[in-house]
């Protein structure tokens, strides 16, 4: 049990081209967005899409380069406690992430986001 995370196009929704496990800085990240954008609660965006746009990732490029993804004050499944590993660990990834969604944007296909715990 716990946190996964997917990043995907409308086409291949069973078919994630990114997923992440239990990385709470990026869970948090995309929380905040959901909460500004819906102005529903974090938790509801669990098992629901975050369609993600092109300032949204510049965004998060910027957050990862300089090691500012915010920290996540918990939830039971998200490996709080191991936050700062998972980030670095991840930082890589979440970089060719925001390349790849870039990428994707330009086309004027939607890239989304989706969790699960």
């Amino acid at each position: 049990m716990g946190l996964d995370q997917y990043a995907f196009t409308a086409d291949r929704t069973q078919n994630p081209e990114f997923n992440w496990r239990k990385h709470a800085k990026l869970q948090e990240f995309m929380e905040q967005l959901w909460v500004n954008r819906t102005g529903q609660a974090a938790d509801a965006l669990n098992c629901n899409q975050l369609e993600l746009q092109a300032e949204d990732i510049a965004t998060l490029q910027a957050m990862i380069e300089r090691n500012e993804l915010p920290d996540s004050p918990g939830g039971f499944f998200y490996g709080h406690q191991f936050q700062d590993e998972s980030a670095s660990e991840y930082r890589h990834r979440d970089l060719e992430f925001c390349q790849w969604a870039r990428a994707i944007l330009r086309t004027r296909q939607k890239v989304f986001y989706s969790c699960w715990w």
